[in-house]
């Protein structure tokens, strides 16, 4: 099950972090409880800064979290506070896939690999724009071919 909310912005949550703990991981966690009792995994949409809500979310029983946002959320940060998480994303769309070089993107791809231990669906960390060269792109899906 796909779920999306905006928690956050660019600089951290919406609201405060009493208040997710208090009104909105409880929910989350009933949610997650009725999709696992039917064996369905939730993966969870929502970007910005999550840094105060990351162990929130992994304790209310997401299994995915999209999309990693390198900016703020590091991978390695991330998968050692909560690593039964599969990550999403990680490859920077601000900086790094429009104007990186692809030797530098491959790189990342393989950083980012380690640093989440294989539990993570290697993406660019929003939507591809058309500011991404081919080549940048192609170096991304390229490095996963991990032969």
């Amino acid at each position: 099950m796909f779920v999306a909310d905006d928690l956050a912005f660019k600089t951290g949550p919406f609201l405060s972090p009493d208040f997710f703990e208090r009104e909105y991981y409880p929910r989350l966690r009933r949610f997650c409880d009725a999709a696992h009792a039917a064996g369905i995994y939730v993966a969870f949409h929502t970007d910005g800064d999550l840094e105060l809500l990351i162990d929130g979310l992994g304790g209310a029983g997401i299994d995915i979290l999209n999309p990693i946002e390198k900016t703020k959320c590091f991978v390695r940060e991330i998968h050692q506070r909560q690593p039964q998480l599969v990550l999403s994303g990680g490859i920077d769309i601000s900086q790094l896939l429009p104007y990186g070089a692809p030797s530098q993107i491959r790189d990342e791809v393989h950083r980012i690999i380690d640093d989440a231990e294989g539990r993570i669906l290697v993406g660019s960390s929003s939507v591809l724009l058309d500011t991404v060269p081919l080549e940048n792109f192609l170096a991304m899906r390229d490095a996963l071919n991990m032969e």
